[in-house]
This record gives C-alpha cells, structure tokens and sequence, in this order.
C-alpha cells in the first residue's frame, strides 16, 4: 500500500492497493446488495465504503485481527 498526498491544503492523501479482482467484485456485490436492501445510501462510492471502514478500524481496532479463514 502506498499513500501519496494529494497536493492540496485539505490533508488528505491519495492511497492506493493492489487486491486481486475476486476481491474487488466480491466486495463491490456486497455493497451493491446493501444499497438494494436499503441498508446503505444508492449513491455510496467504494471509495467512501472504504473511508467508512477504517473509521471503524479506529475505533475498534480489532476487527483488524487476522483471521486466517478469510486471510486474502
């Protein structure tokens, strides 16, 4: 993984990952079946799904812990 500041005044940082595309489309179905069911808004980008979940990684970071079952 790599982060590169993205140049503006915001603090913000472009980070870039290299997944494999299994995981890239399982991830983009569960979403898309989230904003199907109404569990999260129609207009969710994977880039704010993923923003949401390292807030959660933040607060708790042990839904980081490696699980070996479903280690990618």
């Amino acid at each position: 993984m790599s982060a590169t500041p993205d140049g503006g005044e915001s603090g913000s940082r472009n980070i870039s990952i290299k997944i494999g595309d299994d995981f890239v489309e399982d991830f983009d179905r569960a979403m898309k079946r989230g904003q199907l069911d109404g569990k999260l808004p129609m207009d969710m980008s994977r880039s704010e799904a993923i923003r949401r979940l390292m807030r959660k990684a933040i607060d708790d970071p042990s839904l980081l812990a490696e699980d070996e079952e479903n280690r990618q």
